[in-house]
């Protein structure tokens, strides 16, 4: 599972936006790629990271009879709309406070800064909405499909005990 497939994503929003309000790929825009890029792969990580805990969690607890770690497939996506469902309040307030800061910049900023803007405003906007539905879809898949394991899973049943010495 790779943390770097909601680039693509960003770029749906980005592009369009500038064309939108009329800014060129200049220099600034370029950087604001780059920063878009950032927080893009972040809100991934944050959910992925997220995922593989629940995954795991109900891995261990699971029977082991499932054929995902354990788990039927309907138990692996009911963790990924959990991790989804616990992930929406953090990456939404990291987008929302991101664009409610590149505002004041896209609507007073000068040439400078518009350009940079309103490619952010518009790429985090597109690419919050993607990740959300397309990162735990390729997450399924990558599990389901290719039979990627995203996690160690070590029942109750395979931990040994440690024996304690007597003092």
């Amino acid at each position: 599972m790779d943390a770097l497939e909601p680039l693509p994503l960003a770029l749906i929003g980005a592009f369009p936006g500038l064309w939108i309000t009329g800014n060129a790929f200049g220099f600034m825009p370029q950087l604001g790629l780059l920063s878009l890029f950032g927080v893009v792969v972040n809100a991934a990580i944050i959910f992925i990271e997220f995922a593989d805990r629940i995954v795991r969690e109900r891995a261990e607890a699971s029977d082991g009879s499932g054929p995902i770690m354990g788990l039927t497939v309907l138990e692996f996506r009911a963790c990924l709309v959990e991790a989804g469902k616990l992930r929406l309040p953090p990456i939404a307030m990291t987008t929302l406070t991101t664009i409610g800061g590149l505002l004041p910049l896209a609507l007073s900023g000068g040439p400078l800064w518009e350009g940079m803007s309103w490619l952010m405003i518009y790429g985090l906007t597109v690419a919050t909405l993607l990740t959300l539905i397309v990162v735990p879809c390729m997450y399924a898949i990558f599990v389901e499909t290719f039979k990627v394991s995203p996690v160690k899973v070590e029942r109750a049943s395979q931990q040994r005990a440690v024996p304690v010495a007597a003092s």
